[in-house]
């Protein structure tokens, strides 16, 4: 995937989108399918790589669960921990697939960073 000026102007866009409107949200990074970072907002830099690279990983064992359970193509994986919660989506683009993973606290509404999420994954989806 060729990653232009254009493209990471339009992640940083959707990664501020939703960093600012979610309380709670400690990062957001957006990346290519092989888990290289596109744009990113997080409180630690040393968790950007491997954010990627493991979202890369669980984006694609997602897919591969609900194409396996008769459910379709994966749209996102949540994980809920002790202390916040991971949140992966898919982003289907005509150029390439991207990754938006976004952390968050405990203290964050899952249905406002699904919804907040999403509607930036669909600005990005048609740019």
């Amino acid at each position: 995937m060729k990653i232009d000026d254009s493209l990471i102007e339009s992640a940083k866009k959707a990664v501020d989108s939703v960093h600012s409107q979610v309380k709670g949200v400690k990062a957001v990074v957006i990346s290519t399918e092989d888990g290289f970072e596109v744009a990113s907002r997080v409180e630690s830099t040393a968790l950007v790589t491997r954010l990627s690279a493991m979202s890369s990983s669980l984006a694609s064992l997602g897919a591969l669960a609900g194409e396996e359970s008769n459910l379709g193509s994966c749209e996102n994986v949540i994980i809920e921990a002790k202390f916040g919660m991971l949140l992966i989506f898919q982003i289907q683009r005509e150029q390439g697939s991207l990754i938006m993973s976004v952390v968050a606290g405990r203290d964050a509404i899952v249905g406002q960073v699904l919804y907040f999420a999403k509607q930036a994954a669909r600005n990005l989806q048609h740019t």
